[in-house]
C-alpha cells in the first residue's frame, strides 16, 4: 500500500499547487492509479476524495463495501433512497475550491453543485495525468506482460485467417485466444476488418468475408493487471498487389521512422511528423487521417497524444502507440501499430510480432 500512499501525497501536493482544497476521482483508472483497486460503479456516485493535506477518503454505494474495503482508505456507504450527492457536499468544507476528473458525468456534477452550492469546481484531469503520465518500474514490467500476450495473440489468430472466415468469426476467435493467453479480457472490442473495410480506421466487424488478395487489418488489445495491451497487425491473405504492397511498405516504414525519432527532450509533434513524412513522401500524404499515438497504461487511451499539435516534449518512462496508417476509400487499409517506452537512449518497442510485409502474407486458399 506504500505505492500508493505515494501517489496520494502527490496529488496532495498537486491540490495545492493549483489552490484545491480536494480532489474528486472517479474514474475507475484513477481509483486504479491511487488505491490499487479498479471500481466500476456504473451509474452510482462512488469518489475518491484527496484534499491537499494527504487525507484521502472514499464514498461509494454499500453494493461496492468489498471494493473500497481493499483500498486502504477511510470511507463511507450510502444506499438507495439516501442523497448521496448530500452526503458528499457535507464532507467538503463550505467555500472550498474543488478539483475533478472527468470521470464524474454531468448527472453527478450538476447534483454535487447543487448541494455544495458554495464550493467552486475546476476540471483536474490535467493535473492527475502529470501522476500517471511516467510509468514507474512496476508499471513498465506489467505493460511489458500485457504486450507480450498481444504478441501471443497475434501469432495464434494467423492460423485462422483464411477466405471465406467472416469478420465476426474471426473478432470472436480473437476474444477466445485472449482468454486461452490468460487476459481477464480485453482491453477493448476488437477491430476487424477485410478489403474496403480496412478503408475506415474504426471499422466495427460485420458478415464481410476474407477473399484472396484481402488486407486484413486486426487491432485489439488485452490486460495484465488492470494494465492495457494495444497491438495492430495488416496481413494479406494470398499474393498483394503492387498497390497494396506499395501501402503496406509506406506504413512500416513510417512505423520504423516514427519509433527511431523517440528520445527524451523530442516534442510528440515531430514523431507525428518523422511517420507522416514518409507517408506524404510516398504519395499517400491524404489518406493517414488520423494522429501518429495515444498514451497507454491503466488506460487504453490516455495522454500523452502524438499528433501534430502537441509541442509537449517526450521524457523517459511515457508509453505510447506508434500507429501510422494509409486508407484508401473503397479499396482497403493498412495500419501497423507497436507500443513503445522511452528510455534515456531512445524507444523500447514492446511488441515483437513480425512486421515485414513478406513475415504477414498468409495462404490465399
Amino acid at each position: 500500500m506504500a505505492r500508493f500512499e505515494h501517489r496520494r501525497a502527490k496529488l496532495a501536493s498537486a491540490c495545492a499547487a493549483h489552490g484545491w482544497r480536494y480532489v474528486l476521482l472517479t474514474h475507475p483508472a484513477n481509483w486504479h492509479y491511487f488505491t490499487g483497486v479498479r471500481l466500476e460503479a456504473g451509474e452510482r456516485l462512488a469518489c475518491l476524495v484527496v484534499s491537499d493535506q494527504g487525507f484521502a477518503f472514499a464514498i461509494a454505494h454499500e453494493m461496492f463495501a468489498a471494493w473500497v474495503e481493499r483500498m486502504g482508505v477511510p470511507f463511507e456507504l450510502w444506499r438507495d433512497g439516501e442523497n448521496a450527492h448530500a452526503l458528499l457536499a457535507d464532507r467538503l468544507a463550505e467555500g472550498a475550491k474543488v478539483g475533478v476528473d472527468g470521470g464524474l458525468p454531468a448527472y453527478h456534477l450538476l447534483p454535487l453543485m447543487r448541494e455544495a452550492r458554495k464550493c467552486s469546481f475546476e476540471l483536474a484531469d490535467h493535473a492527475v495525468a502529470s501522476l500517471r503520465i511516467r510509468k514507474d518500474e512496476r508499471e513498465i514490467e506489467l505493460l511489458l506482460e500485457a504486450s507480450r500476450r498481444a504478441d501471443r495473440v497475434v501469432d495464434l489468430v494467423r492460423g485462422h485467417i483464411r477466405p471465406g472466415v467472416s469478420e465476426l468469426e474471426l473478432a470472436d476467435e480473437i476474444a477466445r485466444i485472449w482468454r486461452e493467453v490468460g487476459s481477464p479480457g480485453m482491453s477493448f472490442p476488437p477491430i476487424v476488418a477485410f478489403g474496403a473495410g480496412g478503408a475506415e480506421p474504426h471499422h466495427e466487424p460485420g458478415d464481410r468475408v476474407i477473399s484472396p488478395g484481402d488486407a486484413v487489418i486486426v487491432d485489439t488489445g488485452g490486460f495484465c493487471d488492470g494494465y492495457v495491451s494495444d497491438i495492430t497487425r495488416t496481413f494479406v491473405v494470398g499474393e498483394p498487389s503492387a498497390e497494396l504492397a506499395a501501402v503496406y511498405n509506406a506504413v512500416l516504414r513510417a512505423n520504423l521512422a516514427a519509433i527511431a525519432s523517440v528520445k527524451p527532450g523530442v516534442k510528440f509533434c515531430e514523431i507525428d511528423a518523422a511517420a507522416r513524412r514518409v507517408i506524404e513522401e510516398a504519395g499517400f500524404g491524404p489518406y493517414f487521417t488520423h494522429r501518429t499515438g495515444h498514451g497507454v497504461g491503466l488506460d487504453i487511451h490516455e495522454p500523452p497524444y502524438v499528433d501534430a499539435a502537441n509541442e509537449s516534449v517526450v521524457e523517459q518512462g511515457m508509453a505510447f502507440s506508434i500507429e501510422p496508417g494509409i486508407y484508401l476509400p473503397g479499396k482497403f487499409g493498412v495500419r501497423i501499430e507497436d507500443l513503445v517506452i522511452v528510455t534515456q537512449d531512445g524507444a523500447l518497442v514492446l511488441n515483437q510480432a513480425p512486421k515485414r510485409l513478406e513475415e504477414v502474407i498468409l495462404p490465399g486458399v
